[in-house]
């Protein structure tokens, strides 16, 4: 008898209810949103290359990678404001190395991070292209 009534209480709020849902003549909800989103619906109807998603971690890279590679440089040249002899040489003397030193850092942490962070990755590599190349000018 309990059995009953519950099913009687059941079915009389489906009834009720039916008015108020909207038909679903497609896919239940639980199966929509299992479904990845595809890139084209998440950039709006736009293509973008996935390189384009971390240029500025890039453009950031080399320019940094080149300003150390500046400061490098003008620790050995004489005609610079912060070469040997100079109040600004003790100032710029540390800071350099360690732009020096970083780029092998950056490298070693984007092994193992370049999974989970492809921008650090990216920003490595450009760190130590702008610092192999402003170098070699």
């Amino acid at each position: 008898m309990a059995t009953a009534n519950f099913q009687a209480r059941l079915d009389r709020i489906n009834k009720a209810h039916r008015g108020f849902a909207p038909a679903r003549d497609k896919l239940p909800i639980r199966s929509l949103r299992s479904q990845p989103i595809p890139r084209s619906v998440k950039t709006a109807g736009r293509k973008r290359f996935a390189l384009f998603d971390h240029s500025l971690a890039m453009a950031m890279g080399s320019m940094l990678g080149c300003l150390a590679a500046v400061l490098l440089t003008g620790l050995t040249s004489e005609n610079s404001p912060w070469g040997p002899g100079t109040e600004w040489n003790e100032l710029v003397f540390l800071p350099a190395l360690g732009g020096l030193a970083l780029a092998p850092v950056l490298m070693l942490a984007s092994l193992f991070l370049a999974s989970r962070k492809p921008g650090l990755a990216l920003f490595s590599l450009s760190y130590l292209t702008g610092l192999v190349v402003a170098f070699s000018l």
